[in-house]
């Protein structure tokens, strides 16, 4: 897994695609989230993106994610 670095906003409209679920943890260094296909809670068919956030990385997401809330 990679820890992401930049956050960069394309003006584009978010695709619908099937839907999944997804799980998280996270200890004092890092954030990760790793999806995987709806109801398989035992991930037996296999992560689909994993992606890790430090702190900074975490905080920037956090106000992305309430400027999307505020609209």
């Amino acid at each position: 897994m990679a820890f992401i670095r930049e956050l960069i906003h394309v003006n584009e409209t978010p695709q619908n695609r099937t839907a999944v679920s997804a799980d998280y943890c996270f200890n004092e260094s890092a954030f990760q989230i790793r999806t995987y296909k709806n109801g398989d809670i035992h991930r037996e068919e296999g992560s689909k993106q994993n992606i890790q956030l430090n702190r900074e990385m975490a905080i920037e997401l956090k106000n992305k994610l309430q400027e999307f809330l505020d609209q």
